[in-house]
């Protein structure tokens, strides 16, 4: 017999999984740099880290993707990589409120133009001091983007299906800061979208993929 249920949509899902278990570390850790085989992941302990938020915008017009830009080259922090639009908070500022802010000045989409279902699990990043907390949000398409250049050179979506490909991600060992290390990243731009961002898209990665097991599974039923 088939089940009159409506199926969840994964926002409806996301939604879900944020209000009561996230994968959290362990699927952020999928994506961290490697040293001598273990994860370089740690957690601020007792320190006051900078605290910043970014908007990971998910299009739901076909086929699915995530909003990444492309940080200018001139920047002091992070020049020349791939993120997610955000930066740090300003005083008095909920992290919510800044994702919002962020979003609205570095790529000019606003928070009429899409909805928020929840914040992922926050991600402290040792080398800068910084701890992230990532706003997931979703909208209908995909609106006009308005660059703003002197922090973003490119902005560009990413099928969420080619992301959850495992053949999309390869491994690069470099040194940074005198450490070696082999740094996991997806191939789906001329640079490397590895990092923290990498991190927070593995959480999301892991929601998509639990998502489409239980579609399956209500499917079969």
């Amino acid at each position: 017999m088939e089940s009159s249920k409506q199926p969840d949509t994964f926002q409806d899902f996301c939604r879900r999984v944020i209000s009561r278990r996230l994968p959290g570390e362990k699927a952020q850790r999928r994506m961290a740099p490697v040293p001598d085989n273990r994860p370089a992941v740690s957690d601020p302990g007792d320190a006051e880290p900078t605290r910043s938020a970014v908007l990971a915008l998910l299009s739901m017009q076909s086929p699915p993707a995530i909003l990444y830009t492309l940080r200018n080259e001139s920047l002091n922090n992070h020049g020349g990589q791939i993120s997610f639009p955000g930066g740090r908070l300003e005083p008095g500022e909920s992290t919510d409120q800044a994702a919002i802010r962020e979003a609205a000045e570095e790529v000019g989409i606003y928070a009429r133009q899409y909805s928020l279902s929840g914040c992922l699990s926050p991600l402290y990043v040792p080398p800068s001091d910084f701890i992230i907390h990532p706003w997931l949000a979703f909208c209908p398409d995909r609106p006009h983007i308005t660059l703003q250049r002197s922090e973003v050179s490119e902005a560009f979506w990413v099928p969420i299906d080619d992301l959850a490909d495992p053949a999309k991600i390869k491994k690069q060992a470099d040194t940074f800061r005198g450490r070696k290390l082999t740094f996991p990243y997806w191939d789906v731009h001329t640079v490397p979208l590895w990092g923290a961002t990498a991190m927070i898209t593995s959480e999301i990665i892991a929601i998509y993929k639990e998502f489409r097991e239980a579609t399956n599974r209500d499917r079969s039923t």
